[in-house]
């Protein structure tokens, strides 16, 4: 492999990781993005002449000012975020050092600008995206600077001396990196090493010194991605079809999974409550809100009052960060209890707030979402979403809001006349208004979005529509029979991740339906949607099954490594304890009791035999006792050492001691041949001999010319019994190869 173009895929591949990494945090988006990735492709043929012309050199500078400019304009014209055009500065200052790049230097600045992006990608987002990144770019990184490093030693410290009274020029660089013998897979191989132990301190440190607080995380104040359904309004007009979109926005892990969990469980998480519509769209009047109650990291919503001493069932959700910040909950929930994150070793709760609808909104200062556990009564859990959803009392105000209605027609009253005219109570009059509209055919199609009144369109012409359609019919009719009524949206659906163990839900599992009041049991949920909405079959295949290994390993990453803190190593900690414990004995006496009365599975506290102490403390020693050996033999060796190196690093001692013997040592720091210059600017007796061998040394080192044992016996019996009143020139002759070797590294 040449020296040139392994250096370069080297730096090349450190600087793509670094911008990923910024990529993966949304940093370089839009015609930014585009830029950087045009920039840096095309920066691949930017080699030879082209670098050496002023006017190239000239043009980079005139770009980076331009860019630099137009950032400062966005940020204090348009309101841009300081942070985004800084971090989309340096991205473009890296196409710039890629595109310009002579000399080992400019490598070394592209080396440190993408250290510097994967730093800054912190910032932005920690996300299985980084840590695929964070890997590459570890083992990629030592590659980078070893040949670096060389390649600055090859082009600043070997000078060979003059011929002919001319004064000293510098070594055939370009020879030297096209050759293939500087660099091969040992030495590749060797470096990439590097990353085990940089990996295993850097696992140590990560579980010694745990998150304290968000730190850098919140600068961005990022906002969470818009979910359909959640927002100010659900207009219902339109054309065209829904797009039924797979990102995951929650994943939900229910206390009663059990060991053989089916596939698809549709769970019914309650978002946002409509009351006011206008003929195309609902919206929400200006309700007020007031603070939930906190009791240390849980919150007493009170939902369904008088259901609190009833056994309850968990689910923990993992929230990705939405917008708006809604806390999507299931029907029938009385608490929430709210994972904290840790600010200056103290843990901080967001603060929860209600409105009179019921709808549970979180602070949000960020787009890392939540993580929390939702209780819910027994008897509601085991048919979720069809029990009563609240159990608070209708004054006379709401109830005249939420028998809102618009301009409609008499064909419209006449048919909610004819669905309920026949049932007297709230609930019969919702199940035959279900009922007729589950007749209907359920569609992604938007075929009555254009009409002047889409829902009568929806039920007298078209008899297709998607969920909103169905839940806002089903809420007009029932208003107009006198049911106070809202719109509900959230998501409905849930598929199982067998490798994570939970279920996802994604966008396109957003859903609408209907809760009613009724006087006796206050507001119930109905879904007039035809079970063609239900969750459909998961996929199966290849690609499904790396799809759920990779939302397992994202889920994984985001609650071990982005939430880890003090009390997740806390618990590490006493897992850890409690695996090297051994004997026989039951320490079920001591196990937690949940909340609910039954005791924590998870708590329980099994001894571990002591063959587990033994294996770990045996595996440990092992591992120890290897990099030892490893260790010795590499130092024993040398880094990718072969015949020619050995015999080179043989002639470099032999060198050191003859000169430093005669009030001349070398400098860690200086090499041979800068050294045998300084003797003989010094008028050392030694220096025509040191010119000599230095120069042999690097032919051998660094060109294609081995040293013979011939030559090696020679140049040390030389060094050695060096006699300062002999002639000046050296005790014989070089060989020819050496000669050649001479002629070939000092050029012309």
């Amino acid at each position: 492999m040449r020296f040139a173009r392994v250096h370069k895929v080297a730096v090349y591949a450190v600087a793509v990781l670094g911008l990923l990494a910024l990529a993966s945090g949304g940093a370089l988006q839009g015609p930014i993005g585009a830029v950087v990735a045009a920039g840096v492709i095309a920066s691949w043929w930017a080699e030879g002449p082209l670098l050496e012309k002023r006017s190239y050199a000239r043009l980079q500078t005139t770009l980076l000012v331009v860019a630099l400019g137009v950032q400062f304009a966005r940020t204090t014209l348009l309101g841009h975020g300081l942070l985004d055009a800084a971090v989309e500065f340096a991205a473009l200052l890296q196409v710039s050092r890629l595109a310009y790049r002579k000399t080992a230097a400019e490598f070394q600045q592209s080396t440190a600008l993408a250290l510097a992006h994967l730093i800054a990608a912190t910032v932005l987002g920690a996300g299985l995206s980084y840590a695929l990144c964070f890997l590459g770019f570890v083992i990629t990184l030592p590659w980078a600077l070893t040949l670096g490093h060389l390649r600055r030693e090859i082009e600043g410290n070997y000078l060979a001396d003059a011929r002919a009274g001319r004064a000293g020029v510098p070594i055939d660089v370009a020879r030297i990196l096209r050759s293939r013998r500087v660099v091969g897979p040992g030495l590749l191989v060797g470096s990439s090493l590097l990353s085990v132990p940089i990996f295993a301190i850097t696992a140590v440190l990560f579980v010694l010194f745990p998150r304290i607080g968000l730190g850098v995380f919140s600068l961005r104040q990022a906002r969470g991605a818009a979910t359909a359904g959640l927002g100010d309004e659900v207009d219902l007009s339109g054309h065209g079809t829904i797009r039924d979109d797979p990102t995951i926005v929650l994943r939900v892990e229910p206390s009663n999974l059990g060991d053989n969990p089916p596939a698809v469980r549709p769970f019914r998480l309650r978002g946002a409550a409509f009351d006011v519509y206008n003929g195309h769209a609902w919206s929400r009047r200006s309700l007020s809100r007031s603070t939930v109650l906190r009791d240390a990291g849980e919150y007493d919503l009170h939902i369904v009052r008088g259901e609190q001493l009833r056994r309850q069932v968990s689910y923990r959700l993992t929230l990705d960060g939405i917008d708006p910040p809604v806390l999507l909950l299931p029907p029938g929930t009385v608490r929430v209890r709210v994972d904290p994150r840790m600010e200056a070793g103290y843990p901080r709760y967001p603060d929860l707030t209600r409105d009179s609808a019921n709808e549970v909104r979180y602070a949000s200062q960020d787009d890392l979402g939540l993580v929390y556990t939702a209780y819910v009564p027994e008897l509601i859990a085991d048919d979720l979403g069809q029990q009563s959803a609240d159990r608070a009392p209708l004054d006379e105000a709401s109830a005249r809001r939420y028998l809102q209605l618009p301009d409609v027609s008499p064909e419209f009253r006449a048919l909610a006349s004819r669905l309920t005219s026949e049932h007297s109570t709230a609930i019969d009059k919702a199940n035959a208004v279900a009922q007729h509209l589950r007749s209907f055919r359920y569609t992604l199609d938007i075929e009555s979005g254009g009409a002047d009144r889409p829902v009568e369109h929806f039920l007298f012409r078209s008899r297709a529509g998607h969920c909103e359609y169905f839940s806002t019919a089903m809420a007009l009719l029932l208003r107009a029979s006198g049911v106070p009524t809202r719109n509900v949206t959230g998501f409905l659906g849930g598929t199982f991740n067998r490798y994570g163990r939970f279920y996802a839900i994604r966008q396109g599992d957003a859903h609408s339906w209907v809760e009613v009041f009724d006087p006796r049991y206050g507001w119930l949920t109905f879904d007039p949607t035809p079970p063609a909405r239900e969750a459909a079959a998961p996929t199966t295949g290849l690609l499904s099954e790396v799809d759920a290994v990779i939302e397992a390993m994202r889920a994984r990453w985001r609650r071990y490594v982005v939430g880890f803190d003090l009390s997740t190593q806390l618990r590490l900690f006493q897992g850890a304890a409690r695996w090297l414990e051994f004997g026989g004995r039951s320490r079920g006496a001591h196990r937690r009791t949940a909340q609910n009365g039954l005791p924590d599975a998870r708590d329980t506290r099994d001894a571990r035999p002591a063959s587990h102490y033994v294996i770990g403390v045996g595996a440990l020693v092992a591992a120890a006792g290897f990099g030892w050996f490893f260790s010795r033999r590499a130092r024993a060796r040398g880094p990718g050492e072969t015949r020619s190196v050995r015999d080179a690093i043989a002639l470099a001692r032999a060198f050191d001691a003859a000169v430093a013997a005669r009030g001349f040592a070398r400098p860690s720091s200086r090499s041979l041949v800068a050294h045998a210059k300084a003797m003989r600017d010094a008028r050392a007796p030694i220096a025509n001999l040191a010119l000599e061998v230095a120069d042999r040394w690097a032919a051998a080192r660094y060109g294609a010319h081995p040293l013979t044992d011939a030559e090696l016996d020679h140049y040390k019996r030389a060094l050695a019994n060096f006699d300062p009143a002999s002639s000046p020139q050296s005790p014989q002759s070089p060989s020819a190869a050496s000669k050649t070797a001479s002629k070939e590294l000092s050029g012309p």
